[in-house]
């Protein structure tokens, strides 16, 4: 009968526990791994099976090898067994095939040709990840199939300038959304500027775009304007603003950094938390910011910044209304502001100080003062160091420490009291 096994005591013979566990694990790691290898047996059980689901498994382990067996002697068998597999009538094993055999470098042109012309659900991963599709074989299936193909395609790791117009002659909002949010895709002027006008009122689309690196100068100042129409703010539409205007927006700034933070604690604490709520829950951007800006909710504004870098409140004021620009730009950066919102942050506040000089006459921003100050901005994200620099600067200035975010915190020890 069976008995109860003694325990025998952990010595350096003995493997601990853990150790034994581990052993185990590894153990059934290998037999998975051995379980998933083809054999021939899985061969012969692919001839005369009437089982989908049975096909589709072998289908994966085939896909999964199929790169290590067309560079055997073999690879004539293999070619034939994969063949067998992409004409079979079960849509099951063809995705399953498709899925698993979807990275292969190895992979016959005429056969991911075939797969990728499929229906959806087994041309998808070929269509999103194949390295053996070629510019012209994309551009023709983005033309002659419908939007799922071209979706499909909008999402592979790298995209070139041709395949990428072909997918906004689509017309599609979905496969423009997808490809403006591709930062692998190449996207010329010309297509940027057609995305820029065609999707004039589509908000995720021109959301994606404006986040874009390295813009070129004429599409930021269109899509400051954009950005302007949206809001429905003339400053940034016309690039103008009236004494008046400049006046209440400066009170507003002054107002509320001269304000005692003691005085506005708990209502700094509500509106703080608010923000961080909206901004872990992706709804607070640059646009935002703006927005806040506009209206003179200049706490809002202020606030947003502290919870986009992690900033105190007194460092972001220093950044912020700092006469050298820089400290501006380096904020933004850290907050993840895209050019074109910078671009309109940076205006509002320059006009609005410089029409409370004593002519008092309304300011313009001219294209030449755009474009330095792009330009400005984008040499700045390629300087992280620089970046760093500023903000530490500001942060000595008001010996104000950095917050952490909260998996850093969670992160440190705990303190010894005592």
């Amino acid at each position: 009968m069976f008995g109860i096994a003694r325990r025998e005591p952990v010595t350096a013979a003995t493997p601990a526990p853990t150790s034994r566990r581990r052993q185990a694990l590894l153990r059934q790691g290998a037999v998975f791994a051995e379980q998933q290898k083809l054999a021939m047996a899985d061969v012969e059980e692919l001839r005369r099976t009437r089982s989908p689901q049975a096909r589709a498994t072998i289908a994966a382990k085939f896909g999964a090898q199929y790169g290590e067996l067309a560079t055997t002697d073999n690879a004539g068998l293999a070619k034939a067994v994969l063949m067998l597999l992409v004409k079979d009538v079960e849509k099951e094993v063809r995705r399953s095939l498709a899925e698993a055999i979807a990275d292969c470098e190895e992979l016959p042109p005429d056969v991911a040709s075939r797969l990728a012309r499929d229906d959806i659900e087994v041309a998808r991963p070929v269509l999103e990840r194949s390295p053996v599709l070629s510019d012209e074989e994309l551009i023709e299936i983005v033309r002659t199939n419908s939007m799922q193909y071209a979706l499909a395609v909008a999402g592979r790791e790298r995209i070139s300038e041709a395949v990428s117009e072909a997918l906004v002659d689509s017309g599609d909002e979905q496969v423009v959304v997808r490809l403006t949010g591709n930062v692998g895709a190449e996207l010329s002027r010309r297509t940027l500027q057609r995305i820029a006008e065609e999707f004039r009122e589509s908000r995720p689309v021109q959301d994606r775009l404006v986040k874009r690196p390295a813009l070129p100068y004429e599409l930021v100042e269109q899509l400051v304007g954009v950005i302007g129409d949206r809001l429905q703010w003339e400053l940034l539409r016309d690039r103008r603003i009236s004494p008046e205007k400049a006046r209440q927006l400066m009170e507003a700034i002054r107002d509320r950094v001269s304000i005692a933070l003691v005085a506005r604690e708990h209502g700094d604490h509500g509106l703080e938390r608010h923000l961080r709520e909206r901004w872990v829950a992706g709804e607070l951007d640059g646009e935002d910011v703006l927005r806040f800006l506009r209206d003179g909710d200049i706490a809002a504004f202020e606030t947003a910044f502290t919870v986009m870098t992690r900033l105190g409140l007194r460092t972001v004021r220093r950044l912020l209304y700092n006469s050298d620009r820089r400290c501006l730009a380096a904020l933004c950066i850290k907050a993840g502001i895209a050019t074109p919102h910078y671009v309109g942050i940076r205006m509002a506040l320059e006009l609005a100080e410089q029409c409370l000089e004593p002519a008092g006459e309304q300011k313009a921003y001219s294209s030449e003062t755009l474009m330095f100050v792009q330009a400005q901005y984008e040499r700045m994200r390629l300087q992280p160091e620089k970046v760093e620099e500023l903000i530490a600067q500001a942060e000595a200035s008001t010996g104000e420490r950095r917050a952490q975010a909260p998996e850093e915190r969670a992160a440190e020890p705990p303190l010894i009291e005592g």
